[in-house]
């Protein structure tokens, strides 16, 4: 909710997922916040009303720091405090599709718009495979 870098053009990319799949219930998003020190459930019910996104589509959470950070972690992205860098947390811009099965099934750099394209034909390939 008040990141200073990466997050706003992310969400923005992600926002165009959210669009293109806002029909299709077999689609969901999920977006961990690592900063549980801003980021109460209140701020971030207010930052998706912000984006114009609902859950059940569009999930933000947050919870335990160690916890957040783990999961970062399991899905192969960074997320670490950092007091040097803008925010004061340095993470990545990765977004990951994970399959029903809880399997990962591909990441795209949610800076890159391009990328972004195909993680989107990646997940209707993925929904056609499934079903």
């Amino acid at each position: 909710t008040s990141c200073p870098s990466i997050c706003p053009p992310v969400n923005q990319q992600m926002g165009r997922i959210y669009d293109h799949f806002k029909d299709d219930d077999r689609v969901g998003m999920l977006s961990h916040s690592i900063d549980s020190k801003n980021d109460s459930i209140p701020a971030l019910k207010k930052y998706a009303e912000e984006l114009e996104v609902s859950a059940p589509k569009w999930n933000f959470i947050t919870g335990n720091e160690d916890t957040i950070y783990a999961i970062a972690y399991d899905y192969f992205t960074t997320a670490l405090k950092d007091p040097g860098v803008p925010g004061g947390y340095d993470h990545d811009d990765l977004l990951v599709l994970v399959d029903k099965d809880r399997h990962i099934r591909a990441f795209c750099h949610g800076l890159d718009a391009d990328a972004v394209d195909k993680f989107i034909k990646d997940i209707e390939f993925l929904l056609k495979s499934e079903y």
